[in-house]
């Protein structure tokens, strides 16, 4: 065994989270300052270059160490998978070079030395997770170059900052087969997730098979666009628990109870909260325990009105007799200090962060109200379990992928919530944690040259490297913004006219007088392709009459308020050439839904929004997509639109609109506009996203050689 390999890892275990990466600056996260041949994501704790790279035709099993990957056959099935995925020809003849397993005692869990030199590659690690974890991380330094393959000689030592890195999938409301789910958890497994999150049943759906009682999975008791009889056996469920444990994945179960159980009274005849509705439930929690090995089982609890006040207390005990340690959502019933509180994104709305207990922490990582280029930097800038790294209590964070509104296919989970994206954006802050959470840079992106950009333009470059290299056949919509700038001014006052034209459409200068108010230019530009002017959980606030300027402060909350208004943003683009490229546009977040959909209604023929948004390149109006659907009054929160599935709203998952940009200058001009119109009640959220692609029917790519300005402002 070798004595330095050894010595690494006792130091490395007894590391703390700042670091040997860590820089004095005045963004806290640590930059990766270690240039490889690759782009590693999540980053590793340490990384040290050496001198030099080795090439090789294919990675084996060291056998001095094959006493330990016969005792460890998943990890040689892992290894298996890493030149599978690469292509690598048993066959072919040069050089093999050799994975070499050393098991050493470490009291951090997961924690893992790699050590790459011209001779083998040496793991250096204390149980199954942290040999799987650096099989990842091995999967990604590899290179293929000239027919062989190459890694970069280093040493790394690694070990993840929270000890839960889950992602949650809302099966209850959209099904999801067991397939599509393996795809996914198997490319989550190659960024070291660790936890799969099954919401299984729920208003649209009960998903689980159970034997004693067939009518809960009776297609009666699904809502008709959510895969009326759709659901899980139990030896599929057996199979997909198995299957993630293989990858390092655990697998917690949800059975929401008492709220969000419409398909459980539809199909049983009772509510939950009866003396039968218990028996029912109980009855059917006696085939699902056995199903999940892991000791967390999710009760839901949030969301309802309790009329029985011995319902939570008697099904907790009921699951606690079973050996399993409940989970409940926050704000949620919050029965005693052993329960594990899952914290939601009501925390915006008021509610603070409950540290008294232990809990997990997917405030502000929710998918649902994510967009591609708004979900990467409002993840990035979180700091999970606003702790950094994990204790006791704080245990880690859970990404959410609630599917409320209808889907027309599983597929469209990964276009209209962007699920890659957002998802290694995640699993590198979850791994890496954070000093700091930094809401302000969740409207835009910080000023060019500060260590904040710096931090977030150097991840986006690995981010991107992962879209062209990793997922060229899967839907990936990001595109770097980090250079992207504006100037904005506003708000105008409309008076209710949304379409009303003000100084900037007609001539850019510094100023202009308006009702006897004078608006210039903001002094600071703005930077990133897609900029909150106003935060939904402003509105969220007010609505609930708890607004607090500032309290999700986005970019232009303390001179708009909660006023409706009209803002305009301008931005010069320098092309190389003439040339025609895409645009990717959109107003007022990815909700503006066919049909009328949390934010709103959607936008009428020949309009970009239905709120009266626009915008002009080079002074002459964009002309905006054929909408495929017809555009219905508000309705209010839902009101059963939720099952028109989306189509064309979200602008990533929209075909762009084709623009000619011109060689030299290019002016872009948005006007994004808030407030009630044509009986509309006007959106909560308040954005805009313009940014110019590449793009081939599926894959959007940057555009090369772009500058962009935002002078000559007179």
């Amino acid at each position: 065994m070798h004595v330095k390999s050894i010595c690494f890892l006792f130091f490395f275990c007894g590391m703390t989270i700042t670091g040997i990466n860590a820089q004095q600056t005045d963004w806290s996260l640590p930059t990766p300052r270690e240039e490889l041949s690759t782009s590693l994501i999540p980053y590793p704790r340490e990384v040290i270059r050496k001198e030099g790279v080795v090439r090789f035709t294919g990675l084996e099993a060291d056998k001095a160490s094959k006493t330990l990957w016969e005792n460890q056959s998943l990890l040689k099935a892992e290894l298996e998978d890493v030149c599978f995925w690469w292509g690598m020809d048993k066959q072919k003849k040069g050089k093999r070079l050799p994975v070499r397993l050393l098991s050493v005692r470490c009291e951090k869990a997961e924690a893992y030395v790699l050590d790459v030199s011209d001779k083998e590659v040496t793991i250096t690690a204390g149980d199954f997770p942290g040999f799987f974890n650096a099989l990842q991380t091995l999967r990604q330094l590899v290179v293929r170059k000239d027919g062989v393959y190459e890694i970069a000689q280093c040493l790394i030592r690694d070990e993840p900052a929270f000890e839960v890195r889950g992602v949650m999938l809302d099966v209850g409301r959209n099904f999801a087969s067991v397939d599509f789910i393996k795809r996914l958890v198997r490319r989550l497994s190659h960024y070291k997730i660790n936890l799969l999150h099954l919401h299984l049943t729920d208003d649209p759906g009960w998903r689980i098979e159970i034997n004693r009682h067939p009518e809960l999975t009776d297609s009666i008791g699904f809502w008709k666009t959510r895969q009326p009889g759709k659901y899980y056996t139990q030896q599929e469920l057996k199979e997909l628990v198995g299957y993630c444990a293989a990858l390092n994945i655990r697998t917690m179960p949800e059975v929401d109870m008492p709220g969000h159980s419409d398909s459980f009274r539809r199909t049983v005849g009772v509510d939950m909260q009866t003396e039968r509705g218990m028996v029912v439930l109980k009855e059917a929690l006696d085939e699902i325990v056995p199903l999940f090995p892991d000791p967390w089982f999710h009760i839901g609890s949030d969301e309802v009105h309790f009329k029985m006040d011995n319902f939570m207390p008697d099904m907790i005990r009921y699951m606690r007799d079973k050996g399993k340690e409940v989970v409940v959502w926050y704000p949620g019933f919050i029965p005693d200090s052993d329960a594990i509180r899952m914290c939601w994104g009501e925390n915006e709305a008021g509610h603070t962060l409950d540290k008294s207990a232990r809990y997990i922490d997917s405030n502000g990582f929710y998918l649902d109200w994510m967009d591609s280029q708004t979900g990467v930097p409002q993840v990035f800038f979180q700091q999970p379990c606003e702790v950094p790294q994990g204790n006791n209590k704080a245990l880690g964070s859970i990404l959410c992928v609630w599917t409320d509104g209808a889907l027309s296919s599983e597929q469209r989970l990964l276009e209209q919530y962007p699920f890659y994206p957002c998802a290694l954006t995640f699993a590198e802050r979850i791994w890496r944690g954070s000093h700091e959470k930094r809401r302000d840079y969740m409207a835009q992106l910080p000023a060019k040259g500060t260590a904040a950009w710096k931090a977030f333009s150097e991840f986006e470059n690995r981010l991107i490297y992962h879209r062209e290299h990793y997922f060229s056949d899967e839907p990936f919509a990001y595109v770097k913004q980090a250079d992207m700038k504006w100037k904005l001014i506003g708000p105008f006052d409309h008076k209710g006219q949304n379409d009303l034209s003000f100084g900037p459409e007609y001539e850019i200068t510094a100023e202009y007088s308006t009702n006897d108010t004078i608006l210039k230019w903001q002094s600071q530009p703005v930077y990133g392709s897609a900029v909150q002017i106003r935060s939904l959980y402003d509105m969220f606030n007010a609505h609930r009459k708890q607004y607090k300027l500032n309290h999700w402060p986005t970019l232009m909350s303390s001179v708009v308020g909660t006023n409706p208004g009209t803002c305009y943003a301008l931005t010069y683009i320098k092309s190389p050439k003439e040339q025609d490229v895409w645009l990717m546009f959109g107003l007022n977040g990815m909700w503006g839904h066919s049909g009328g959909y949390r934010s709103g209604r959607a936008p009428e023929q020949g309009s970009w929004d239905y709120e009266g948004g626009d915008i002009w390149l080079n002074d002459t109006r964009v002309p905006p997509p054929h909408w495929p659907f017809e555009s219905l009054p508000w309705t209010g929160w839902g009101k059963g639109r939720i099952e028109i599935p989306l189509t064309q709203e979200g602008y990533f998952f929209r075909p762009p609109v084709k623009i000619h940009l011109k060689k030299g200058m290019n002016k872009i001009l948005v006007r994004t506009v808030s407030g009630a119109w044509k009986g509309d009640a006007g959106d909560h959220k308040w954005q805009f996203c313009c940014m110019p692609v590449w793009w081939d029917g599926l894959h959007y790519k940057e555009v090369p050689g772009l500058e962009y300005f935002v002078s000559p402002i007179p």
